[in-house]
Formats: C-alpha cells, structure tokens, sequence
C-alpha cells in the first residue's frame, strides 16, 4: 500500500477486515520472528478506535520519535498522537490540543528539531527539544487536502510536500528563512522525498496520482529523472543513502519491485513475493529494510534485502500494517512504527524493534 494513498477510506477498509480476523490471535503477534519484537503498544482514543502510528524517525541512539493517530479508520475525527524514545522506554507525548485527523510522515534534523505533518489536517508541526507547536496551517476550505511527506535540515530550511493521492495534495512548500513558498513545475506535486543535502534531494512525484515519476532538487531547481528503466513503475518509497545509492520502491502492475541507483543506472531488482512494497530505510550494513503488505489477509512484512543480495522476509503482525522503518544511528537496529488489531478494541499504536533496540 502507497503510504501517500493511505487515506481514511484506504486505511479504514484494512483496519476493518484486520478487525474480522483478530480474534485470540494477539499472543501470536507478540512472538515476531527472526529478531523483531513488540516494544510498545498503545491505545488512544475510544475504547474502539483504531489507533496507529504512521511514521518514526531516529535521530540518534537514545532519540526517537513515532506519530500517528488516535483513530486511522476515518470512524472519527481522531487526534494526531506521538510517543518519544528516551532511551530507556517509550512515553506518550503532548501536542498541541484542538488539532484533528493524524501525522502521516516527520523528519529529525535533530533531537531539538523534529518536524511533523498532518495527512489531512492541513497543518505542520515542529519540535523545538521541549514543546511541539503549530508551524504552519492552511485555511480549511471544503475538502481536506493532504500532507504526504517531510524533509527538514534547519529550523530555517524545511520541505513540505502534498502530493496528490486518494486526496487531493496541498503541493510542495519550502521554509527558507521564515517564509513558506509555494513550489510549482516539476518539484510541485512530491510526495516523498529523500535529502543526501539541502542541495541534493531525490523525490517521488506526480502531477496526479499514481506516483509515476522521480524527481531531483539540485540546490537550485526540480528536474524529472528520465530513464527507461524507470518507465511504467509506480512509485512507493525511496532513501537516499549515498551519491552512489539510491534506493526505490515500486509497484509493476501487481508486481513489487526495487529499483537501485549505483551512480551511474537504474538497476531493477525483482521482490520474490506478492506483497504491496512501501517505506524503505537503511540496515546499516549495506542492504535495505521495506515494508511489505499482503492485502488480501493484512499481513504486515519487514522485508530485507542484504547487501550481499538476499531475500528476508519476516512477519509482524498477520493482521497488522506497517508504515515506517528507523534505522538507529550508528547501529544495525531499527524502529518499525505501525498498527496491531487487539482483540478487545480496534487496535493500537505499536512499535516494533529489531537488533538492540529496545
């Protein structure tokens, strides 16, 4: 599932039919193979609500943050919601009161800097290592717009984007200085984006959905990237991890696919199984960590790819979804933020971990 199509009406039909099949089966969600386990689980709103994070950011070993929201579903307004990693455990953390809908995406120059964006509340918010505040919002017009994905260096320096989806987008803005722009062209309907610089930004974008096209920021202007292999994918996830490494995740038709930048080509790589790939992040050792659901039962995947070019796939949850991956500074381990159905509400906010964390 494209995390920017992750809509009320998408999220809340897979939250419904993970709903379906809970049953007794928590316990068996608690017992992840291969290395990743549950370290936090946590319920917001009411008793029923389907609450759930959608992004984690790590920007240093005892500092991380997951967001979300306290009602996925779209059965009601809900809140956007937010646990920090201190270190030693995970605590539910306060935002600014009277804002609806979730956090769809953030980004952590630092731990003093985090910066948020609502999927469909029209509004960023910004972390300045003691209170979040509202940096920015939108006039609500008739129907909500959406936030799809962040990219921040500086207080000063931050990238907003609203690529268009199962919504429609706010489009690209840019904080330089204290003023938010408007982008327009080629860099105007990103939805997510991968910074190696302030001057070196790679991007998924479109000028309507499906995510179709790549896109490059070289410090001055957004230019499409033009290739043949490219052609005919669309577009999930992407990081940037060198000049020389890029990594995408697409869909081809119903296949899944990555893609592989050496600097040079675009290199497909084939995905061994039939699952939706999404969010991609980093294992620390050469290889890539994506997220992977399997729609027709909900099955929540962390799907690895090593560096030495083999296939992992390890289950988190049978009726789970999984947003995003962290990969902890300086480490191997890695945060994975997302959703698990709970027998006796719709579901909670959980954090999975994977290495030493935790």
């Amino acid at each position: 599932m494209n995390r920017a199509h992750r809509t009320r009406a998408t999220i809340g039909s897979g939250l419904a039919a993970a709903a379906l099949a809970v049953g007794a089966s928590l316990p068996a969600h608690a017992a992840s193979v291969t290395g990743w386990r549950v370290v936090s689980s946590q319920h917001y709103g009411g008793a029923t609500a389907y609450s759930g994070l959608m992004t984690v950011v790590a920007p240093g070993k005892k500092d991380a943050w997951t967001l979300g929201g306290s009602d996925l579903s779209g059965g009601t307004a809900g809140t956007p919601v937010a646990e920090a990693w201190n270190g030693t455990a995970w605590q539910t953390a306060t935002l600014p009161s009277d804002l609806t809908s979730y956090i769809e995406a953030a980004s952590a120059p630092s731990g003093h800097d985090v910066w948020a964006v609502s999927g469909l509340g029209e509004y960023v918010l910004h972390y300045d290592g003691t209170t979040w505040s509202v940096a920015k919002q939108w006039a609500p017009g008739g129907i909500p717009l959406q936030l799809t994905g962040v990219t921040a260096f500086s207080p000063t320096n931050v990238w907003v984007f609203g690529g268009p989806g199962g919504d429609p987008g706010l489009g690209t803005w840019h904080l330089h200085g204290t003023t938010w722009t408007q982008v327009t062209g080629p860099g105007g309907g990103i939805t997510t984006a991968s910074a190696l610089s302030p001057r070196n930004i790679w991007a998924v974008g479109a000028s309507s959905a499906p995510q179709r096209t790549i896109v490059h920021y070289n410090g001055t202007r957004w230019h499409k990237v033009a290739t043949p292999t490219l052609s005919g994918l669309q577009f999930n996830g992407i990081v940037a991890l060198s000049a020389t490494n890029i990594w995408l995740s697409a869909m081809k038709g119903s296949k899944p696919e990555l893609v592989h930048y050496n600097g040079q080509e675009w290199q497909p790589i084939t995905v061994p199984w039939s699952l939706s790939v999404g969010h991609l992040a980093s294992d620390g050792r050469g290889g890539v960590w994506v997220t992977g659901d399997k729609l027709a039962n909900n099955g929540a995947y962390a799907l690895h790819y090593s560096g030495a070019g083999a296939w992992s796939r390890h289950l988190l949850g049978a009726q789970a979804l999984v947003s995003s991956f962290a990969l902890i500074p300086g480490t191997t381990s890695v945060w994975a933020a997302g959703f698990l159905p709970e027998a006796t509400s719709g579901g909670d906010a959980t954090v999975w971990a994977h290495g030493a964390a935790g």
